[in-house]
């Protein structure tokens, strides 16, 4: 269930509309939260990437959660493989070829040295 609570608290971290027109926009839609074994993430989806979820989910809060989930059912595994796992996931579920032919990788960090 924490998977999903996970998912659900990605709402709080998008900048509020405020911010977003008084700042530059950074290069990346950062997300961080720790999975239900424990291990602490930050994912870092480039613009491009992350625009292009939110149009083929919906909106920002379910592309949010989209990746959350896929990183939460590998969480387990070593944070590399996260990243190539998420990272193949997104490219199948954009079609890659169809809609983006050059995709940046996302990045995951994990504040554990043991991954």
């Amino acid at each position: 269930m924490s998977h999903i609570q996970d998912a659900q608290q990605y709402h709080r971290l998008l900048p509020d509309i405020d911010q977003r027109a008084h700042f530059p926009v950074p290069p990346s839609v950062t997300m961080a939260f720790t999975t239900a074994s424990g291990k602490p993430l930050t994912v870092s989806v480039p613009h491009s990437v992350f625009d292009q979820l939110c149009l083929h989910l919906g909106n920002a809060h379910k592309a949010g959660c989209w990746i959350t989930v896929r990183c939460c059912e590998v969480e387990t595994l070593s944070v590399g493989t996260i990243a190539r796992y998420v990272n193949m996931m997104v490219e199948t579920k954009l079609h890659r070829a169809e809609v983006m032919p050059q995709m940046l990788p996302i990045e995951i960090l994990s504040s554990i040295l043991s991954n």
